[in-house]
């Protein structure tokens, strides 16, 4: 007989609980005389045991990830989310966490999910498991929600479920001569998280496609900061408000700039001479539409590739928005204004 494989959703889920039931096949033959193995598809909360193997599943698949990020993810935010979960041999194999969000595109806010966390033991990757999660995951967002949304880490791979990028950022390299003459008038260290909410919802007037964020996602954030060791520098305005902030890490010799949130190019400035402190460069992550070389002029930028969409209902998406795109990447670009998706969860 084949195998017996167990898929399930280690979180509460969107919309109650269904079970799928299907044959498996063993190499595309069928005994008559036999009964087929079962595949199961169905929901329930997760225990303490399920989720601290997914967490030793995550530090196998993930072993460059910031162990104290692993650590504070898990803490804080899995329990929001979904993970589908795949067993074989009395234990979890395959895994993906399935978050719900309310992204903002072409003037109307959407209820979004966002894929990560796709992951697989060694020794049961190339047998197809995380194809049977995939589709799960995508049959549930499709119940759900219009658009779903990955870290392009592997195009290729992604592509075969009908995801496409949508969305590249640059990256800028800034060494410490290009911010020598830079004063540090108006920079703080500490800011409320409704003060951090108010920046970032002045600079994504600018933008679309971005997160609808909350007094609560900045709370998070500065635990975040704090536990992850990362660090945060804001600049204020005279009437002491605040006009913009960076989050940045340092890993060895390198700063490294992961949000940065500004009203004008003299803010960014100052801000980043707060970060680089005494080191030799800063690494800054933009939208593609931000152009630091206006600003910086011998700078030249790397693309990278950073999300990758989905549509999962076309015909409906085209008749919320009265478009008729047949793509998520004619869809994205059918922002009113530049993109700005920084999103990790």
């Amino acid at each position: 007989m084949g195998k017996k494989y167990l898929v399930r959703s280690l979180n509460t889920p969107i919309a109650g609980i269904r079970t799928v039931i299907q044959p498996a096949c063993n190499g595309g033959k069928r005994n008559p005389y036999q009964i087929p193995p079962m595949e199961h598809i169905f929901f329930t909360a997760h225990g303490k045991q399920d989720k601290a193997e997914i967490y030793e599943l995550w530090k196998q698949s993930y072993p460059n990830q910031n162990r104290n990020y692993l650590n504070f993810y898990f803490k804080n935010i899995f329990d929001k989310g979904r993970c589908i979960a795949l067993e074989q041999d009395q234990r979890i194999i395959s895994s993906l966490q399935l978050n719900e969000h309310i992204l903002r595109l072409r003037d109307k806010q959407l209820k979004i999910s966002y894929i990560l966390g796709v992951s697989t033991l060694p020794d049961y990757r190339r047998r197809g498991h995380m194809r049977r999660l995939m589709e799960s995951a995508l049959d549930e967002a499709g119940h759900n929600h219009l658009v779903t949304l990955i870290r392009g880490f592997y195009p290729k791979l992604y592509e075969q479920f009908g995801f496409e990028t949508v969305y590249e950022r640059k990256l800028y390299t800034v060494p410490r001569e290009c911010l020598h003459k830079v004063s540090l008038t108006n920079i703080s260290y500490a800011a409320e998280p409704q003060e951090l909410l108010q920046a970032y919802q002045n600079f994504t007037k600018h933008f679309d496609g971005c997160y609808v964020r909350d007094r609560e996602y900045y709370v998070l954030l500065q635990n975040e900061i704090v536990v992850t060791q990362k660090q945060m520098v804001v600049y204020r305005n005279r009437q002491g408000e605040v006009c913009g902030y960076l989050i940045f890490h340092k890993k060895k010799q390198e700063i490294h700039v992961e949000e940065a949130i500004y009203l004008e190019s003299v803010v960014l400035m100052r801000l980043l001479k707060a970060a680089i402190g005494r080191e030799q460069e800063i690494l800054v992550e933009v939208s593609q539409s931000e152009k630091l070389e206006k600003i910086f002029p011998l700078l030249i930028p790397k693309k990278q590739p950073f999300i990758m969409a989905r549509i999962n209902n076309p015909e409906l998406f085209n008749k919320l928005y009265n478009l008729e795109v047949k793509s998520a990447a004619e869809a994205f670009a059918s922002a009113l204004r530049p993109l700005w998706i920084h999103e990790y969860y």
